[in-house]
């Protein structure tokens, strides 16, 4: 280090001194406490300034999500004002920008903030977990970047957020936070990105906690009934966090926080547009799902969900590009590699569940014909070049594949991997490896993983890229369904049991399960369309148990006879008996098992899914 000269020294520490008046970085303020017209007022104390034009930003996209959001549409009343609360001229641009003139005296931004879940239900309305929510009293869903941006060109400045609440209301979350008092929380970040990827729940506490592979696994659930609690989601992710545990060695992740809100299954929130689901984050997931009453289904939709939201701690956590490293929040350039972030997080996450036995192998190998199935629905396309451009059309409406075929290319790789290898190598191995490279800190440039995945293989390896991801040629669903044991075929008869065509429906109004989708003449029971189904097997139909009562009638894994309460209309009850006859149909994508497998198949269907 080399020293100035003493009379330098002090002029500098006079200068020191005057800028010390303007803390380093971001201090913002939300008054949670006090909410008017269901919004909440920011106060920004700003950091330094030396534009004499700043632009402040709301994110148009963010992380984790691959569609326009554009935040800054929900702001309102927009002011900026230096040190003695002068006010500064600002224009916006856009909906997103707001460009404050004369901003080397910039010292504080007020604004109004109005939440994403109460919004019209349109085509840009967002996801939930990806949204806000303000429920004076009762619940702050708080992603940050639905209530405050950064200055451009400032984005890596240090954030303290002081949240001003309800006393009896906890905020959950993964980011470090200073409970100073019973009403004031303050949350620190070292930087924007840092501080997006942490939302906080805030709610009544219901929370729960548990260690695994040396991290502390916490659960905070907010259900609008109270029919969901913390403990039971605690039970039931547990098993899967400790196959996580065994499947990682060690969890990639000190800590990791589950914030779960559950509305109701007539809440005003619930909509068409928002569907239900989850959004990842480093340290963190937010889930938006509803409460089934029924537990089993219940846990097997967490589960679903949470198993796949877990494994991001992987990627791009771990494994990630620039563009993800150092997001753009106002006009970001996409990543390639959404067959790494999505699909082998989906079939890792498929694969965790089953070498567990938290599902068969039977239902393991459903989800993969499922994936088939859906995957068909789309148009076959270089899957980098779908990821490159995914916020633009055609490819926006793609996005949902990423979760199809992304998770059968994970599932073919795997199997390419250990064909080559002779089983010596995984694509776990490969993920491993890329992590010790690279981990939470460090991105790699998007177009060097391929080759970089090729020189730690196989050079085949770039042949299955270049033909499968970066290529748009059909997926070798037979040729590589038969290495492990399984057969394909994209049409074919095959014989199933069932009472005819025949499905159900739920009259949300009157509490009661109909016929659907059939005529008296289609089905064993003689039911018509609307038919009011009062009991199976004599055990009342309630919300409760409709799962384990009505799977049966649609889906019959046993030629038994099933005795049937129903009515139609205001009519009285009738009751009949009748037993599922075999059909021959054609059926699309018949995935199976073959019976008698070679010791060669065997021992690769043995690794896949038993581990």
């Amino acid at each position: 280090m080399k020293f100035l000269p003493l009379a330098l020294g002090l002029n500098l520490a006079a200068a020191v001194g005057a800028l010390a008046q303007q803390p380093a970085g971001y201090r913002v303020n939300l008054d949670f406490a006090r909410v008017v017209n269901d919004r909440v007022k920011v106060v920004i104390q700003t950091p330094v300034i030396q534009e004499e034009q700043a632009t402040y930003v709301m994110p148009a996209v963010v992380p984790g999500s691959y569609s326009k959001k554009d935040y800054g549409r929900f702001i309102t009343s927009f002011k900026a004002f230096d040190k003695n609360g002068k006010a500064l001229k600002v224009k916006n641009d856009g909906p997103n920008l707001f460009v404050i003139s004369n901003a080397r005296q910039l010292a504080r931004l007020e604004y109004l903030v109005d939440d994403t879940w109460d919004a019209k239900q349109d085509d840009q309305f967002i996801f939930q977990p990806g949204g806000t929510n303000i429920d004076a009293g009762r619940n702050f869903t708080l992603n940050h970047y639905g209530f405050y941006g950064y200055f451009e060109g400032h984005k890596l400045q240090p954030y303290e957020v002081t949240v001003e609440k309800p006393a009896d209301l906890y905020g959950a979350t993964a980011l470090p936070v200073r409970r100073e008092s019973p009403t004031l929380d303050v949350l620190t970040a070292p930087d924007y990105v840092t501080l997006a990827d942490g939302p906080v729940l805030y709610a009544r506490p219901d929370t729960a906690s548990f260690s695994t592979g040396g991290a502390r696994i916490s659960v905070a659930v907010l259900s609008e009934t109270g029919a969901v609690k913390a403990a039971d989601i605690s039970r039931m992710l547990r098993p899967m966090s400790e196959a996580l545990t065994k499947y990682f060695g060690r969890m990639p992740v000190p800590r990791y926080q589950f914030l779960f809100y559950f509305p109701s299954l007539d809440s005003p929130l619930s909509s068409e547009k928002g569907g239900y689901g989850a959004m990842e984050h480093s340290y963190s997931s937010l889930y938006f799902l509803p409460e089934i009453p029924d537990p089993a289904r219940l846990q097997s939709m967490v589960l679903e969900v949470a198993s796949h939201e877990f494994l991001h701690m992987l990627a791009p956590l771990n494994i990630h590009s620039r563009e993800i490293g150092d997001f753009d929040f106002r006009s970001p350039k996409m990543s390639q590699h959404l067959w790494l972030y999505e699909g082998v997080t989906e079939y890792v996450a498929q694969q965790v569940q089953v070498q567990a036995g938290l599902i068969s192998p039977a239902e393991f190998q459903a989800r993969m014909k499922g994936k088939i199935d859906k995957a068909d629905t789309y148009a076959n396309v270089s899957f980098t070049d779908m990821s490159r451009r995914i916020l633009e059309p055609p490819y926006q409406d793609m996005y949902e594949n990423v979760y199809n075929k992304g998770a059968l290319l994970g599932l073919l790789l795997d199997i390419r991997l250990r064909e080559l290898s002779q089983g010596r190598q995984t694509l776990r191995d490969v993920l491993l490896a890329l992590r010790e490279k690279y981990g939470p800190t460090r991105s790699f440039d998007d177009d060097a993983l391929i080759p970089e995945i090729v020189a730690l293989t196989n050079p085949e390896i770039g042949t299955f890229f270049r033909r499968y991801v970066q290529g748009a040629e059909p997926l070798p669903l037979a040729e590589y369904f038969g290495k492990m044991g399984w057969t394909y075929q994209p049409t074919a008869q095959t014989r199933i049991k069932a009472f005819g065509k025949l499905g159900f429906a739920y009259d949300q109004s009157l509490d009661q399960f109909r016929a659907a989708q059939t005529q008296a003449d289609q089905n064993a029971f003689g039911l018509a369309e609307g038919d009011v189904i009062v009991a199976v097997d004599g055990k009342a139909l309630t919300m409760q148990n409709a799962e384990q009562l009505l799977r049966p009638l649609v889906e019959p894994a046993t030629a038994a006879a099933v005795r049937l309460k129903f009515r139609q209309g205001k009519g009285p009850v009738q009751e009949r008996e009748a037993v599922p006859r075999e059909f021959e149909v054609e059926v699309k994508n018949l995935v199976e098992t073959v019976p008698t497998a070679t010791p060669a198949q065997q021992q690769l269907q043995n690794a896949l899914l038993k581990g």
